[in-house]
């Protein structure tokens, strides 16, 4: 049975549920912690108080300050800004086994289609990088998927926050598979990147004052504009060799595609087109080979 454009809108009208799920204990968790740190500035402010429960009370206003610290140094994940944002994680699940299901039909065994474990790849600028779907036959790469996702209210620092690291995954990894495995098949990447349809993604947004000349395609776009241009150029400048490029509203798995180019078809073609090229050369095949041992030390001149 083809994976089918339902299959998607299911998986991200899950997404946002799981979303909004993460959001609503975070949510939670921010509320317990900010009746623990009013009950401890009481307690501090009282001379009432014990010894003990002044302690206790010391404590609780040094966690938050540390928590504090960190929050404000993080690079913000998945999408900075929203209430109870959080990184990644089991949201993208429901996508990942959607594009999972395009390998199993294919006869790809569980063993080669990684999920929730065995994500991390070779890099060349660091050790290795985790990406959200990887399927190999042996140490052939067959795909790696990067998941990512833009939501409000804040899109402007967290939408180059998304190019740079769309960039820097399929560059990395690229550069260390051609220092590894130089005569292995290359790797094969695709990415999919959900940006939330609301007002504020839709409405044009204006250039920074610079020095120099900005590409004319760039001005007056909205973020939803500037979500197809990026990804558009991901496919074009062969980083990636699979795009999808969606935009939907908060809730719904009902989904907009604003570029063709990295629409869900293209995105669906592409990856059959991948597992056709291999199937003619025998992979997958009835004998699994021995796993890739990409964790294994590597020496680059």
């Amino acid at each position: 049975m083809a994976v089918s454009r339902q299959d998607l809108e299911g998986a991200i009208s899950s997404y946002w549920k799981i979303k909004e799920e993460q959001a609503e204990r975070a949510r939670a968790k921010k509320a317990a912690k900010a009746a623990e740190k009013k009950r401890a500035a009481e307690i501090l402010a009282s001379r009432d108080a014990g010894v003990d429960a002044r302690d206790l009370a010391t404590a609780v206003v040094i966690a938050e300050a540390v928590d504090s610290e960190v929050v404000a140094t993080d690079d913000g994940g998945e999408d900075s800004g929203t209430e109870g944002s959080v990184r990644g994680g089991k949201q993208f699940d429901p996508i990942a086994d959607v594009i999972a299901r395009f390998f199993r039909e294919a006869d790809y065994p569980d063993i080669c289609i990684h999920t929730a474990s065995q994500l991390e790849l070779p890099g060349f600028y660091r050790p290795q990088k985790k990406w959200d779907l990887v399927v190999n036959w042996g140490e052939t790469l067959v795909a790696a998927f990067e998941l990512k996702a833009l939501g409000g209210p804040s899109y402007g620092n967290n939408f180059n926050n998304r190019v740079e690291e769309a960039v820097g995954s399929a560059t990395d990894v690229r550069r260390a598979f051609a220092e590894i495995y130089p005569d292995s098949e290359m790797p094969w990447l695709g990415y999919l990147f959900i940006m939330q349809d609301d007002e504020k993604s839709q409405h044009p947004v204006g250039l920074a004052k610079s020095p120099l000349l900005v590409d004319e395609t760039w001005r007056r776009k909205s973020y939803q504009g500037r979500g197809g241009i990026f990804c558009e150029r991901l496919l074009q400048s062969k980083l990636y060799d699979g795009v999808c490029y969606v935009t939907a509203p908060m809730g719904t798995g009902e989904f907009s595609e604003p570029s063709p180019e990295v629409g869900w078809d293209a995105f669906s073609d592409a990856i059959s087109d991948r597992i056709f090229t291999l199937r003619k050369r025998g992979i997958p095949s009835l004998r699994i080979p021995r796993q890739a041992a990409w964790s294994a030390p590597a020496i680059f001149d």
